[in-house]
Protein backbone atom coordinates (compact mmCIF):
# COMPACT_ATOMS: atom_id res chain seq x y z
CA UNK A 1 0.00 0.00 0.00
CA UNK A 2 1.21 3.54 -0.69
CA UNK A 3 0.05 6.72 0.97
CA UNK A 4 -0.79 9.69 -1.26
CA UNK A 5 -0.16 13.15 0.13
CA UNK A 6 -2.98 15.66 -0.22
CA UNK A 7 -0.62 18.30 -1.60
CA UNK A 8 -1.93 20.87 0.86
CA UNK A 9 0.64 22.94 2.69
CA UNK A 10 -0.75 22.10 6.12
CA UNK A 11 0.07 18.42 5.56
CA UNK A 12 3.74 19.28 5.95
CA UNK A 13 3.53 21.72 8.85
CA UNK A 14 4.61 20.02 12.05
CA UNK A 15 3.65 20.21 15.68
CA UNK A 16 4.07 18.40 18.97
CA UNK A 17 1.58 15.77 20.12
CA UNK A 18 0.05 16.93 23.37
CA UNK A 19 -2.77 15.48 25.45
CA UNK A 20 -5.51 17.55 23.81
CA UNK A 21 -4.42 16.78 20.27
CA UNK A 22 -4.09 13.08 21.09
CA UNK A 23 -7.58 13.00 22.56
CA UNK A 24 -8.98 14.82 19.52
CA UNK A 25 -7.50 12.21 17.18
CA UNK A 26 -8.19 9.13 19.29
CA UNK A 27 -4.56 8.44 20.17
CA UNK A 28 -3.68 6.95 23.57
CA UNK A 29 -0.41 8.41 24.78
CA UNK A 30 2.04 6.12 26.62
CA UNK A 31 2.19 6.54 30.40
CA UNK A 32 5.72 8.01 30.31
CA UNK A 33 5.10 10.20 27.26
CA UNK A 34 6.95 13.55 27.22
CA UNK A 35 5.27 16.34 25.25
CA UNK A 36 7.40 17.87 22.47
CA UNK A 37 9.99 15.13 22.69
CA UNK A 38 9.30 14.68 18.99
CA UNK A 39 7.25 16.52 16.39
CA UNK A 40 5.15 15.22 13.52
CA UNK A 41 3.59 16.56 10.35
CA UNK A 42 -0.16 16.74 9.83
CA UNK A 43 0.21 13.88 7.33
CA UNK A 44 1.96 11.67 9.90
CA UNK A 45 -0.62 12.63 12.54
CA UNK A 46 -3.46 11.47 10.27
CA UNK A 47 -1.67 8.20 9.57
CA UNK A 48 -1.08 7.59 13.28
CA UNK A 49 -4.72 8.40 14.07
CA UNK A 50 -5.95 5.92 11.44
CA UNK A 51 -4.26 2.99 13.20
CA UNK A 52 -5.79 0.83 15.89
CA UNK A 53 -4.59 1.23 19.47
CA UNK A 54 -2.16 -1.71 19.33
CA UNK A 55 -0.47 -0.43 16.16
CA UNK A 56 -0.26 3.06 17.66
CA UNK A 57 1.45 1.82 20.82
CA UNK A 58 3.96 -0.31 18.91
CA UNK A 59 4.69 2.54 16.53
CA UNK A 60 5.22 5.07 19.31
CA UNK A 61 7.80 2.71 20.81
CA UNK A 62 9.60 2.84 17.46
CA UNK A 63 9.34 6.62 17.32
CA UNK A 64 10.72 6.86 20.86
CA UNK A 65 13.71 4.76 19.76
CA UNK A 66 14.28 6.99 16.76
CA UNK A 67 14.06 10.08 18.98
CA UNK A 68 16.70 8.71 21.34
CA UNK A 69 18.89 7.50 18.45
CA UNK A 70 18.26 9.88 15.54
CA UNK A 71 21.43 8.86 13.70
CA UNK A 72 21.14 5.12 14.27
CA UNK A 73 22.12 2.63 11.57
CA UNK A 74 20.17 -0.10 13.39
CA UNK A 75 18.31 -2.00 10.67
CA UNK A 76 17.68 -5.50 12.02
CA UNK A 77 14.19 -6.36 10.83
CA UNK A 78 13.41 -9.54 12.67
CA UNK A 79 14.64 -12.09 15.15
CA UNK A 80 14.36 -15.79 14.40
CA UNK A 81 15.76 -16.84 17.77
CA UNK A 82 13.36 -19.62 18.89
CA UNK A 83 14.00 -18.87 22.57
CA UNK A 84 12.86 -15.28 22.05
CA UNK A 85 9.67 -16.60 20.45
CA UNK A 86 8.90 -18.86 23.41
CA UNK A 87 8.29 -15.78 25.52
CA UNK A 88 4.88 -14.93 24.15
CA UNK A 89 4.50 -11.77 26.23
CA UNK A 90 7.43 -10.28 24.28
CA UNK A 91 7.09 -8.95 20.75
CA UNK A 92 9.18 -11.41 18.71
CA UNK A 93 10.63 -8.89 16.25
CA UNK A 94 13.10 -6.09 16.86
CA UNK A 95 11.19 -3.53 14.84
CA UNK A 96 7.57 -3.01 13.84
CA UNK A 97 6.25 -3.28 10.28
CA UNK A 98 5.68 0.43 9.71
CA UNK A 99 8.34 2.61 8.13
CA UNK A 100 8.98 5.92 9.90
CA UNK A 101 10.06 8.69 7.53
CA UNK A 102 11.75 11.30 9.72
CA UNK A 103 14.28 14.12 9.68
CA UNK A 104 16.15 16.19 12.22
CA UNK A 105 15.93 19.99 12.38
CA UNK A 106 18.78 22.42 12.91
CA UNK A 107 18.19 22.29 16.67
CA UNK A 108 18.27 18.43 16.63
CA UNK A 109 14.49 18.09 16.97
CA UNK A 110 13.17 14.86 15.39
CA UNK A 111 10.25 15.44 13.01
CA UNK A 112 8.15 12.48 11.79
CA UNK A 113 7.28 13.26 8.17
CA UNK A 114 5.17 10.22 7.36
CA UNK A 115 4.25 6.68 8.40
CA UNK A 116 4.09 3.92 5.81
CA UNK A 117 4.15 0.14 5.56
CA UNK A 118 7.71 -1.14 5.38
CA UNK A 119 7.78 -2.89 2.01
CA UNK A 120 10.54 -5.22 3.19
CA UNK A 121 8.40 -6.57 6.02
CA UNK A 122 4.88 -7.14 4.73
CA UNK A 123 3.68 -9.91 2.46
CA UNK A 124 4.67 -13.53 1.98
CA UNK A 125 8.18 -14.64 2.95
CA UNK A 126 10.22 -17.67 1.95
CA UNK A 127 10.74 -18.25 5.65
CA UNK A 128 7.18 -17.95 6.99
CA UNK A 129 8.54 -17.23 10.50
CA UNK A 130 9.52 -13.80 9.15
CA UNK A 131 5.91 -12.92 8.27
CA UNK A 132 4.17 -10.33 10.43
CA UNK A 133 0.85 -10.24 12.23
CA UNK A 134 -1.09 -7.62 10.32
CA UNK A 135 -4.27 -6.92 8.40
CA UNK A 136 -4.44 -7.72 4.70
CA UNK A 137 -7.08 -6.75 2.18
CA UNK A 138 -7.57 -9.94 0.15
CA UNK A 139 -9.32 -9.92 -3.20
CA UNK A 140 -10.91 -13.15 -4.40
CA UNK A 141 -12.96 -14.64 -7.22
CA UNK A 142 -16.47 -14.53 -5.77
CA UNK A 143 -17.58 -17.31 -8.14
CA UNK A 144 -15.27 -19.82 -6.48
CA UNK A 145 -17.27 -21.37 -3.66
CA UNK A 146 -16.84 -24.46 -1.55
CA UNK A 147 -20.48 -25.53 -1.65
CA UNK A 148 -19.97 -29.26 -2.22
CA UNK A 149 -17.28 -31.90 -2.56
CA UNK A 150 -14.45 -30.90 -4.90
CA UNK A 151 -12.06 -33.02 -6.94
CA UNK A 152 -8.41 -32.07 -7.41
CA UNK A 153 -9.20 -29.60 -10.17
CA UNK A 154 -11.87 -28.02 -8.01
CA UNK A 155 -9.45 -27.73 -5.11
CA UNK A 156 -6.85 -26.12 -7.37
CA UNK A 157 -9.46 -23.58 -8.47
CA UNK A 158 -10.15 -22.70 -4.83
CA UNK A 159 -6.46 -22.25 -4.13
CA UNK A 160 -6.13 -20.01 -7.19
CA UNK A 161 -9.17 -17.91 -6.33
CA UNK A 162 -7.07 -15.29 -4.51
CA UNK A 163 -6.63 -11.88 -6.10
CA UNK A 164 -4.43 -9.09 -4.79
CA UNK A 165 -3.23 -9.35 -1.20
CA UNK A 166 -2.33 -5.91 0.16
CA UNK A 167 -1.62 -4.71 3.71
CA UNK A 168 -4.21 -2.37 5.19
CA UNK A 169 -4.21 -0.24 8.32
CA UNK A 170 -7.83 -1.02 9.21
CA UNK A 171 -10.85 -3.13 8.23
CA UNK A 172 -12.78 -1.68 5.29
CA UNK A 173 -14.68 -4.80 4.20
CA UNK A 174 -17.88 -6.41 5.44
CA UNK A 175 -16.14 -9.72 6.14
CA UNK A 176 -13.01 -10.54 8.12
CA UNK A 177 -11.22 -13.72 9.13
CA UNK A 178 -8.57 -15.06 11.52
CA UNK A 179 -6.61 -18.07 10.29
CA UNK A 180 -5.33 -21.07 12.20
CA UNK A 181 -1.90 -22.51 12.92
CA UNK A 182 0.70 -23.52 10.32
CA UNK A 183 -0.77 -21.18 7.71
CA UNK A 184 1.69 -19.01 5.82
CA UNK A 185 0.22 -15.91 4.19
CA UNK A 186 -0.41 -17.57 0.81
CA UNK A 187 -2.35 -20.46 2.34
CA UNK A 188 -4.22 -18.27 4.80
CA UNK A 189 -5.30 -15.88 2.03
CA UNK A 190 -7.07 -18.49 -0.11
CA UNK A 191 -8.26 -20.75 2.70
CA UNK A 192 -9.89 -18.08 4.85
CA UNK A 193 -11.61 -16.66 1.79
CA UNK A 194 -13.15 -20.10 1.30
CA UNK A 195 -14.17 -20.23 4.97
CA UNK A 196 -15.71 -16.76 4.81
CA UNK A 197 -17.72 -17.63 1.70
CA UNK A 198 -18.90 -20.92 3.19
CA UNK A 199 -19.85 -19.28 6.49
CA UNK A 200 -21.82 -16.46 4.88
CA UNK A 201 -23.00 -18.36 1.82
CA UNK A 202 -25.76 -15.90 0.92
CA UNK A 203 -23.18 -13.10 0.53
CA UNK A 204 -21.05 -12.47 -2.53
CA UNK A 205 -17.53 -11.99 -1.21
CA UNK A 206 -15.12 -10.48 -3.71
CA UNK A 207 -12.84 -9.14 -0.97
CA UNK A 208 -12.34 -9.65 2.75
CA UNK A 209 -9.90 -8.60 5.46
CA UNK A 210 -7.50 -11.20 6.79
CA UNK A 211 -6.13 -10.81 10.29
CA UNK A 212 -3.05 -12.87 9.51
CA UNK A 213 -1.78 -15.13 12.26
CA UNK A 214 1.69 -16.12 10.94
CA UNK A 215 3.18 -19.54 11.61
CA UNK A 216 6.43 -20.15 13.47
CA UNK A 217 6.16 -23.90 12.87
CA UNK A 218 4.04 -26.55 14.56
CA UNK A 219 5.79 -26.59 17.96
CA UNK A 220 5.90 -22.83 18.46
CA UNK A 221 2.35 -22.40 17.13
CA UNK A 222 1.23 -24.98 19.69
CA UNK A 223 3.14 -23.06 22.37
CA UNK A 224 1.24 -19.93 21.37
CA UNK A 225 -2.09 -21.75 21.64
CA UNK A 226 -1.27 -22.94 25.16
CA UNK A 227 -0.16 -19.44 26.14
CA UNK A 228 -3.41 -17.83 24.93
CA UNK A 229 -5.52 -20.49 26.62
CA UNK A 230 -3.95 -20.46 30.05
CA UNK A 231 -1.93 -17.28 30.55
CA UNK A 232 -3.49 -14.20 32.12
CA UNK A 233 -1.44 -12.03 29.74
CA UNK A 234 -2.42 -12.79 26.16
CA UNK A 235 -0.23 -13.08 23.06
CA UNK A 236 0.53 -10.11 20.84
CA UNK A 237 -1.78 -11.66 18.24
CA UNK A 238 -4.68 -11.50 20.71
CA UNK A 239 -3.80 -8.01 21.95
CA UNK A 240 -3.64 -6.77 18.36
CA UNK A 241 -6.99 -8.36 17.45
CA UNK A 242 -8.61 -6.86 20.57
CA UNK A 243 -7.52 -3.41 19.39
CA UNK A 244 -8.94 -4.12 15.91
CA UNK A 245 -12.28 -5.12 17.45
CA UNK A 246 -12.29 -1.94 19.53
CA UNK A 247 -11.55 0.17 16.47
CA UNK A 248 -14.25 -1.26 14.20
CA UNK A 249 -16.84 -0.97 16.97
CA UNK A 250 -15.84 2.64 17.64
CA UNK A 251 -16.11 3.39 13.92
CA UNK A 252 -19.59 1.88 13.79
CA UNK A 253 -18.61 -0.85 11.34
CA UNK A 254 -20.60 -4.10 11.19
CA UNK A 255 -18.15 -6.92 10.48
CA UNK A 256 -18.90 -10.59 9.84
CA UNK A 257 -16.02 -12.61 11.31
CA UNK A 258 -15.03 -16.20 10.66
CA UNK A 259 -12.35 -17.87 12.79
CA UNK A 260 -10.73 -21.22 12.10
CA UNK A 261 -8.72 -23.54 14.35
CA UNK A 262 -6.15 -21.47 16.30
CA UNK A 263 -8.01 -18.43 15.03
CA UNK A 264 -10.80 -19.33 17.48
CA UNK A 265 -8.26 -19.48 20.33
CA UNK A 266 -6.87 -16.07 19.36
CA UNK A 267 -10.37 -14.60 19.08
CA UNK A 268 -11.30 -15.98 22.51
CA UNK A 269 -8.11 -14.52 24.03
CA UNK A 270 -8.74 -11.22 22.24
CA UNK A 271 -12.22 -10.98 23.79
CA UNK A 272 -10.76 -11.55 27.25
CA UNK A 273 -8.15 -8.84 26.62
CA UNK A 274 -10.81 -6.54 25.14
CA UNK A 275 -13.07 -6.97 28.16
CA UNK A 276 -10.21 -6.17 30.54
CA UNK A 277 -8.63 -3.24 28.67
CA UNK A 278 -11.31 -1.69 26.44
CA UNK A 279 -14.78 -2.71 27.57
CA UNK A 280 -18.08 -1.87 25.94
CA UNK A 281 -20.42 -3.85 23.71
CA UNK A 282 -19.39 -5.39 20.39
CA UNK A 283 -22.98 -5.61 19.17
CA UNK A 284 -22.10 -4.71 15.57
CA UNK A 285 -20.00 -7.86 15.15
CA UNK A 286 -21.03 -11.41 14.33
CA UNK A 287 -18.99 -14.57 14.42
CA UNK A 288 -18.77 -17.90 12.60
CA UNK A 289 -16.62 -20.57 14.28
CA UNK A 290 -15.01 -23.33 12.18
CA UNK A 291 -12.89 -26.25 13.39
CA UNK A 292 -12.56 -24.56 16.75
CA UNK A 293 -9.34 -24.95 18.71
CA UNK A 294 -11.15 -23.17 21.57
CA UNK A 295 -13.91 -24.55 23.73
CA UNK A 296 -17.04 -23.51 21.85
CA UNK A 297 -19.23 -23.16 24.93
CA UNK A 298 -16.80 -20.77 26.61
CA UNK A 299 -16.14 -18.81 23.41
CA UNK A 300 -19.81 -18.37 22.53
CA UNK A 301 -20.65 -17.39 26.10
CA UNK A 302 -17.88 -14.79 26.15
CA UNK A 303 -18.82 -13.46 22.71
CA UNK A 304 -22.55 -13.18 23.39
CA UNK A 305 -21.80 -11.56 26.73
CA UNK A 306 -20.07 -8.77 24.79
CA UNK A 307 -22.95 -8.51 22.33
CA UNK A 308 -21.48 -10.47 19.41
CA UNK A 309 -24.03 -12.52 17.48
CA UNK A 310 -22.97 -16.12 16.87
CA UNK A 311 -23.74 -16.86 13.24
CA UNK A 312 -22.74 -20.53 13.02
CA UNK A 313 -20.57 -23.15 14.71
CA UNK A 314 -19.24 -25.84 12.39
CA UNK A 315 -17.02 -28.72 13.54
CA UNK A 316 -16.40 -32.02 11.77
CA UNK A 317 -17.04 -34.97 14.17
CA UNK A 318 -13.83 -36.62 12.86
CA UNK A 319 -11.68 -33.55 13.54
CA UNK A 320 -9.27 -33.89 16.46
CA UNK A 321 -8.81 -30.12 16.80
CA UNK A 322 -12.29 -29.21 18.11
CA UNK A 323 -12.83 -32.63 19.70
CA UNK A 324 -9.56 -32.94 21.63
CA UNK A 325 -7.61 -29.66 21.46
CA UNK A 326 -10.77 -27.61 21.96
CA UNK A 327 -12.16 -30.01 24.53
CA UNK A 328 -15.55 -29.96 22.82
CA UNK A 329 -16.12 -33.71 22.72
CA UNK A 330 -13.93 -35.95 24.87
CA UNK A 331 -16.20 -38.98 24.79
CA UNK A 332 -14.53 -42.35 24.09
CA UNK A 333 -16.15 -42.58 20.64
CA UNK A 334 -15.00 -39.07 19.75
CA UNK A 335 -11.44 -39.81 20.88
CA UNK A 336 -11.45 -43.00 18.80
CA UNK A 337 -12.70 -41.19 15.67
CA UNK A 338 -10.22 -38.37 16.13
CA UNK A 339 -7.25 -40.72 16.50
CA UNK A 340 -8.26 -42.77 13.45
CA UNK A 341 -8.37 -39.63 11.30
CA UNK A 342 -5.47 -37.71 12.88
CA UNK A 343 -3.17 -38.81 10.06
CA UNK A 344 -5.33 -36.85 7.63
CA UNK A 345 -4.87 -33.72 9.75
CA UNK A 346 -1.20 -33.98 10.76
CA UNK A 347 0.41 -36.82 8.85
CA UNK A 348 2.15 -37.15 5.47
CA UNK A 349 -1.16 -38.13 3.84
CA UNK A 350 -2.80 -34.89 4.93
CA UNK A 351 -4.09 -32.47 2.31
CA UNK A 352 -6.93 -29.94 2.23
CA UNK A 353 -8.97 -32.34 0.09
CA UNK A 354 -9.08 -35.14 2.68
CA UNK A 355 -8.47 -33.44 6.02
CA UNK A 356 -11.51 -33.24 8.33
CA UNK A 357 -10.05 -29.98 9.62
CA UNK A 358 -8.82 -27.76 6.78
CA UNK A 359 -11.89 -27.04 4.66
CA UNK A 360 -15.21 -25.71 5.98
CA UNK A 361 -17.43 -28.50 7.29
CA UNK A 362 -20.54 -28.63 5.10
CA UNK A 363 -21.99 -31.79 6.59
CA UNK A 364 -21.03 -35.41 7.04
CA UNK A 365 -22.31 -36.54 3.64
CA UNK A 366 -20.23 -33.87 1.92
CA UNK A 367 -17.15 -34.95 3.85
CA UNK A 368 -17.69 -38.58 2.80
CA UNK A 369 -17.99 -37.47 -0.83
CA UNK A 370 -14.87 -35.34 -0.45
CA UNK A 371 -12.89 -38.39 0.64
CA UNK A 372 -14.24 -40.37 -2.30
CA UNK A 373 -13.28 -37.58 -4.71
CA UNK A 374 -9.66 -38.05 -3.61
CA UNK A 375 -9.84 -41.86 -3.77
CA UNK A 376 -9.71 -42.46 -0.01
CA UNK A 377 -12.47 -45.07 0.00
CA UNK A 378 -11.29 -46.72 3.22
CA UNK A 379 -11.86 -43.57 5.27
CA UNK A 380 -15.06 -42.84 3.34
CA UNK A 381 -16.38 -46.26 4.40
CA UNK A 382 -15.63 -45.43 8.05
CA UNK A 383 -17.55 -42.18 7.67
CA UNK A 384 -20.45 -44.11 6.11
CA UNK A 385 -20.57 -46.43 9.13
CA UNK A 386 -20.77 -43.35 11.35
CA UNK A 387 -23.62 -42.02 9.20
CA UNK A 388 -25.49 -45.34 9.44
CA UNK A 389 -25.03 -45.44 13.21
CA UNK A 390 -26.24 -41.89 13.70
CA UNK A 391 -28.92 -41.83 11.01
CA UNK A 392 -31.13 -38.77 11.44
CA UNK A 393 -28.90 -37.30 14.15
CA UNK A 394 -26.04 -35.74 12.16
CA UNK A 395 -25.89 -33.30 9.35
Amino acid sequence: MSWIHTGKTQAFNYTGLDKNMAQEHGIRLPAQYLVNKWQLTHQALLMLASLNDYDQQQLMKEIDYVTRNPHTTFSTKHSLNPLRRLYRWRYPFRSYHYLIDYRTTANSQVVINDILFDQALYGSKTNSAAERTMLYLVGRDANQRYDGAKDRDGMSALEESVGDVEPTNQIRTEHAAVNGMQNNLNKAAWLMGVHAQAAYSSDTISAYTLFHNPTDGGLLDFNECIFDKFSRTKSHNAQHLAAVLAQVQQQGKAVKWVVHSQGAIIFNAALIHYRAHYGGRLHLQQLAIHGSGANVKRLTSLATGLGIRIHTVSNNPFDLVPNIAGGNNLSPSSLCRSLKFCGLVLGPNSSPGVSPHTLPYLGIETYKQQLEMFGNYKKAAQVQRYINKHAGKVR
